[in-house]
């Protein structure tokens, strides 16, 4: 994308709209990937939280949109953690949060070369956008002095 000299104005405007397309999926993907990131931080935390708890406590369990129900903890010593591809094992407390860091650290890679990605994108549709504006300013300049 350095050198556009010679290059169609209509091919370079359908590289910034795919170039577009391509930044607004990536903000997709981010989307999903930092609600993930959250999910999984709640999960460490309320692992934590776990430890300062003994087995009979009642506590109020999230079951979606702001609700909870009430709920007695029967056992503070481990925790069923999902390992991928559907699967959920049941770990003690401090091996579910190692597995949740571990996942935390991916994802947290993840968003960031999408980070990079999208700046990259960003770049090459900057570059498109200077390149067309140039070409769109009168060329009279030269001539005048």
């Amino acid at each position: 994308m350095a050198d556009m000299n010679g290059q169609d104005p209509r091919v370079l405007a359908n590289q910034h709209r795919e170039f577009q397309k391509r930044a607004e999926m990536v903000q997709q993907q981010m989307s999903m990937v930092q609600i993930s990131l959250e999910d999984c931080n709640r999960a460490i935390n309320t692992i934590d939280e776990l430890n300062t708890v003994s087995a009979g406590s009642e506590i109020m369990f999230p079951i979606g949109s702001g609700s909870f129900i009430y709920a007695n903890i029967s056992h503070t010593d481990k925790a069923v953690v999902d390992i991928g591809a559907g699967l959920t094992v049941e770990r003690p407390l401090p091996e579910a949060k190692e597995i949740l860091q571990r996942r935390r650290e991916k994802l947290t890679t993840a968003l960031d070369n999408m980070n990079n990605t999208l700046a990259q994108l960003s770049q090459q549709m900057q570059a498109i956008e200077s390149f067309l504006a140039k070409l769109q300013q009168p060329q009279g300049n030269a001539g005048s002095q």
